[in-house]
């Protein structure tokens, strides 16, 4: 499997330079070789499949083999994170961006223990984009400041849908999602903090027209319920 470089911008040029901590990664701990093949994505959907040519103390040049595009994927699927204990932040953005995330909105809920800090987007990007290279994907997912419920609920859209994964449900997550799901602009997902989702914001989330839905008899940690729910929701639209 060809290693995944990410760099801001893929150059129209058929010799590709890359620099930066993407650069020093490669050569001083990765230990490049000339001749070597690997992938170089600008996070957007482009991609280059290249054989590395010059190596350098800062940065290596690679030679364009192949040239491809992914588009963004319909259904867009957001999950709404509860914010997580700061020791488990890292694995639920590494399960959320290898279970085919789009766009991750940290949310601050009435029982979350961490709080949003100055310096957690960047810390969260940091983390979804070395995540993106570990899975091989050529779309890094999207990841926004924290918001409130009612600032989520405001963007909210007639084509989409709101899961809201809770052990209170009555519904199987199966029996709510169908393959029409399909043809809808956008599916979110909401999971719960450690201490789950209190009842004032259940309220508010069906009054949205949410529909709480279960993932099984068993109780998932917040940092892996997302990770859970995108792959079955992935699977009952035909993603998977």
């Amino acid at each position: 499997m060809l290693t995944l470089f990410i760099v801001e911008k893929l150059s129209d040029s058929p010799l590709i330079e890359v620099d930066g901590d993407e650069a020093h990664h490669a050569i001083k701990v990765l230990r490049i070789k000339s001749g070597e093949e690997i992938l170089i994505s600008d996070g957007n959907g482009n991609w280059v499949r290249a054989s590395v040519e010059n190596i350098d103390k800062k940065s290596f040049t690679a030679k364009v083999l192949e040239r491809g595009s992914r588009e963004p994927r319909t259904p867009k699927l957001v999950v709404v994170q509860g914010i997580p204990k700061s020791d488990r932040i890292k694995e639920a953005i590494e399960i959320l961006v290898e279970s085919g995330v789009d766009l991750i909105i940290p949310w601050q809920a009435d029982r979350s223990i961490s709080k949003w800090q100055k310096d957690s987007l960047t810390k969260w990007q940091s983390t979804a984009i070395a995540a993106t290279k570990q899975s091989r994907r050529f779309n890094v997912p999207e990841i926004v400041e924290e918001l409130s419920l009612s600032q989520l609920l405001e963007i909210e859209s007639e084509t989409s849908a709101i899961l809201v994964m809770h052990e209170s449900a009555t519904k199987k997550l199966s029996e709510v999602v169908t393959s029409k799901f399909a043809e809808l602009s956008e599916i979110v997902i909401v999971i719960g903090p450690e201490g789950g989702i209190s009842g004032a914001e259940l309220e508010l989330l069906q009054g949205a027209g949410a529909e709480i839905v279960g993932l099984g008899p068993e109780v998932f940690r917040s940092a892996h319920a997302g990770g859970a729910a995108l792959s079955a929701v992935s699977a009952l639209i035909g993603r998977w």
